[in-house]
């Protein structure tokens, strides 16, 4: 993975619960901004958990990248908690999934997994990006 690659763009993901008594996988979509190893982001998702909030709940994203490794604080936007989810994740050699753990710091049994992945329109960008850097260099060397 080279210093180039930026997570800054458009995902999708998902995260599951180790423990479905606590609820069932939950689908998002999230913009996340790179500088510098400063990770922040937006995350919309369906609203599993709140009965009195809308049908769809916002977070923000505010964390650090140190090579491959990937570590944020979500805290959701539309009401206080006492307690935000921690994620802590690889990013995958071609920095188009990170997949990793979450949990909650003050309640240890809710935990899970999770997984993000690129969009389709933010792919095709870098493999044009990549084509483009390759031929780049091929005409240089000529």
């Amino acid at each position: 993975m080279g210093a180039s690659d930026s997570l800054s763009g458009s995902w999708t993901g998902r995260y599951d619960y180790d423990n479905i008594a606590f609820g069932s996988p939950v689908s998002f979509d999230a913009v996340l901004t790179e500088t510098a190893g400063v990770l922040r982001g937006e995350i919309v998702e369906p609203n599993t958990f709140r009965s009195q909030s809308t049908d769809t709940l916002l977070a923000v994203l505010v964390g650090d990248r140190t090579g491959a490794r990937v570590q944020f604080t979500k805290t959701y936007t539309d009401f206080e908690a006492d307690d935000n989810p921690v994620y802590t994740g690889q990013i995958n050699a071609t920095a188009t999934r990170i997949t990793g753990q979450w949990h909650f710091p003050k309640s240890p049994q809710v935990k899970g997994t999770f997984l993000f992945a690129r969009t389709a329109q933010a792919a095709v960008r870098r493999s044009i990006k990549a084509a483009a850097e390759l031929e780049f260099e091929d005409t240089a060397l000529r």
